[in-house]
């Protein structure tokens, strides 16, 4: 897959055939316009090309700070597996929200890309003030002779799939069998382990403590988890704490640890990835260090089984 990041990179062919989104997630909803984009580049005999934008549209319109479901690269990644031959990732400023939707088509999409058809989703708006819309598409692209093809709603247990649902799936309910189905995959923390204060290792159940590669990912809700581990490329069963051990009296801030099943390697400093597979319980207060400890048991037969039955 091409990779163009930053307006200076971009190579125009005319037979581009574009869809613009932020496609976070690349859930079921943008693999509907995805599969169909690159169905039409080849009828066309053209290029399928996806144009991104980074940061997200609404931090910098909004100034409000957005969790995200995936990073460029993760979505470069998902992408270039569906069969993309393009990513146009395109840094979104307070300069390029100013372009009038009729010189974002004519020309960054038809100049600067090179334009030959169009596919996009049935809410997509464009440029500035999100003024554009179909009906301008179909307008120029008569005038201007490429054609335009607009994709309906993935709807999906009486629900339309967007990525806003699925961040509060994850972010509000910890739902993670749910996010997991519109993903098509499963969500996944990347983060570096750090130094912790043992209280882990304490209770019989070593942790490796988390600090995230993109702070800005969508934290799932407080509570225990199911996962698969990536240490050194390979995958392992684990539970997966996120919150604040309420237990844990002198306890600062939300953590996030990883109890490695039958591991016991030092990982300090290494790079981990997490999958997760399903929330098991929420956060709770226990009276005592036993009583934390007997949950904890109870935790590692549960994942067992799951992990067992995920396989």
């Amino acid at each position: 897959m091409i990779f163009e990041q930053g307006l200076d990179s971009i190579t125009r062919n005319d037979h581009s055939v574009v869809t613009v989104g932020t496609f976070d997630g690349v859930h079921l909803g943008h693999r509907k316009i995805i599969c169909d984009l690159i169905d039409r580049a080849q009828q066309y005999k053209g290029l399928s090309t996806v144009i991104t934008f980074d940061p997200h549209p609404r931090e910098v319109l909004l100034q409000e700070k957005l969790t995200k479901l995936t990073t460029i690269q993760e979505r470069a990644s998902i992408l270039s597996s569906l069969g993309l031959d393009r990513l146009v990732v395109v840094p979104f400023t307070q300069e390029f929200s100013q372009i009038s939707p009729e010189r974002f088509v004519t020309e960054f999409l038809f100049e600067a890309i090179g334009l030959q058809s169009i596919v996009i989703g049935y809410d997509h708006r464009f440029g500035k003030d999100r003024k554009g819309d179909i009906n301008l598409l179909n307008s120029l692209g008569q005038r201007l002779d490429f054609s335009v093809r607009e994709i309906a709603p993935h709807v999906e247990d009486g629900g339309v799939v967007s990525s806003r649902a699925i961040r509060n799936l994850l972010h509000k309910h910890g739902d993670i069998v749910q996010a997991t189905k519109l993903l098509t995959y499963p969500y996944t923390l990347t983060g570096t382990v750090i130094t912790g204060d043992g209280r882990g290792r304490e209770l019989g159940y070593p942790t490796a403590n988390i600090r995230l590669i993109d702070p800005d990912k969508v934290i799932p809700a407080h509570g225990i988890y199911v996962v698969h581990v990536d240490v050194s490329g390979i995958k392992r069963g684990g539970l997966m704490s996120i919150g604040t051990r309420p237990t844990i009296l002198d306890s600062k801030g939300v953590h996030l640890e990883v109890n490695i099943l039958d591991f016991s390697e030092s990982i300090y400093g290494q790079e981990l990835t997490v999958y997760f597979i399903k929330k098991i319980r929420d956060q709770q207060h226990f009276d005592t260090l036993d009583e934390l400890r007997t949950a904890m048991i109870g935790d590692e037969e549960i994942s067992r089984e799951i992990l067992e039955h995920s396989k």
